[in-house]
């Protein structure tokens, strides 16, 4: 499966069919008709690449692709245009991070067979090494455990989710992962504690922290305590995978 795709297209008739051919075929789809809802959808749910229509309103295409950019350098882009557009404003759209510009037309399949084709071009990049190894995620946001435990699973990890740092300890003594994604701040046990118990249960255990609040003196006790990494909220999950590739080579 790939990762999270994004709709960008102001034709509910086009994000319609998009969402029913993509769901269809195993993708994630989210679907919004501007370049506003965009943004706001790239900062909840990550997605590796966007499909955005030309002729979106609030923010065109390319403020569009520059602003999701400068928020996320991972997020890649395929553009839908109704008639050819000329070699300049294809090569802006290469530059800002499109992987192409496809005739938008759907009386035919070879506009859609081109961006299935593109999604499974990428698919096989973003997959090609095998995965092996246990992580658990402990936070107590749902969305966050559940983008992370997805997005790792598809992977190829084996993954388990607690939503308190009571539990994710319960999970540490009798499934012992290697690797342990751990929100700062939550009800009842703190990260830090948390981080500390796991250590002593089990030392070669990996623990990154995770919070959506930058706070240099708790990031700085984790990293006292043994943390091994830090990981703002919502975080690349680019740069999740390739943590955690470096962490269980």
């Amino acid at each position: 499966m790939f990762e999270n795709v994004l709709i960008v297209d102001g034709d509910v008739t086009s994000r319609d069919t998009f969402y029913e051919v993509l769901s269809s075929m195993g993708y994630r789809v989210s679907c919004v008709s501007n370049g506003k809802e965009a943004l706001i959808r790239v900062e909840r749910e990550r997605p590796v690449l966007a499909v955005i229509d030309v002729r979106i309103q609030h923010f065109d295409c390319f403020e569009t692709m520059t602003r999701i950019r400068n928020f996320d350098s991972e997020v890649h882009f395929i553009l839908l245009a109704q008639d050819e557009l000329p070699p300049d404003i294809k090569g802006r759209a290469i530059q800002a991070g499109a992987l192409a510009v496809v005739r938008k037309d759907f009386s035919t399949h070879h506009m859609m067979k081109e961006i299935l084709g593109i999604l499974k071009d990428r698919h096989r990049e973003f997959t090609g090494q095998v995965r092996v190894g246990h992580i658990l995620v402990i936070d107590d946001e749902p969305d966050i455990r559940s983008l992370i435990s997805n997005f790792l699973t598809s992977r190829g990890y084996s993954v388990a989710a607690a939503a308190s740092g009571e539990e994710g300890l319960l999970q540490i003594k009798t499934r012992r992962p290697q690797v342990v994604f751990c929100d700062i701040r939550m009800p009842g046990m703190d990260g830090v504690m948390v981080l500390r118990k796991i250590l002593e249960i089990d030392p070669s255990i990996k623990v990154i922290m995770l919070s959506a609040i930058q706070d240099e003196d708790v990031v700085r006790e984790a990293f006292a305590q043994g943390a091994v990494d830090y990981l703002a909220k919502p975080c690349s999950l680019m740069k999740l995978d390739a943590l955690v590739l470096a962490l269980l080579s």
